[in-house]
This record gives structure tokens, sequence and C-alpha cells, in this order.
């Protein structure tokens, strides 16, 4: 299974597929993330190949709503709380990194150490 960029058609995600129920004719798929955006689903069958999927599209779309404090040391230790919606629920689903204003040279990246949705 795959989840292929609406606007990117060379940007492709790959979904693993967790579990398949055959009498439900169900399966769970886990994405693993991307750019937000819209995304068309393909599923490919071993035995019979593409799957007609009826442009069943997948909205990756998590926003941040706040950040909190708006300062810190140069030296790094500051904890940050950043708030939005659809977050993943495992720390490693959410990467951060800063960057300085106006494009400055480098990022640095931070050490998530709670996560939740919000």
């Amino acid at each position: 299974m795959n989840a292929t960029d609406v606007n990117n058609s060379e940007y492709v995600r790959y979904l693993k597929v967790n579990s398949v129920d055959d009498s439900a004719k169900t399966f769970t798929a886990k994405f693993g993330g991307a750019e937000s955006g819209d995304f068309v689903l393909s599923v490919r069958h071993a035995d019979y190949g593409l799957v007609k999927a009826y442009h069943q599209t997948l909205n990756v779309g998590a926003t941040v709503t706040g950040v909190s404090p708006l300062t810190g040391s140069i030296y790094g230790g500051t904890l940050l709380t950043i708030t939005g919606t659809n977050f993943g629920d495992v720390y490693t689903d959410n990467p951060v990194s800063i960057s300085t204003p106006g494009g400055g040279v480098g990022t640095t990246s931070c050490y998530v150490e709670t996560t939740m949705a919000t």
C-alpha cells in the first residue's frame, strides 16, 4: 500500500500493513508520516495486482497553533510547549527542529520529551 502526494507524484510514502481480516475484507496499515497535504491511496495485492481504491485520499494535516515560551537560552535547555492538531502519540512521530529567523545557517534538532495529539 502506498500514498502519493496529489500535487507531486514523485513524493510517495509507503504504508506498512499491520493486520488483515479476510472475513471482514479489511486491513490496518501504519502510515509513517509525511509532509502535510492530501495523498491518493493505492493498494496492491500480492497475487491480483492493483486493487481499485475508488480515489480514496488521506489528508495528512498537522498544524502548529502555538509555541511557548518564545525566547530561550542560546545554550539550549529551554523546555518548549508546542500546541496544535493531529500530532502523533509516539514522540518519534513528531520531530522538532529550530532554525534561526530570516533563514540563518543551520538548524538545531530538539529532543522531544513527551507528545500527544494536541
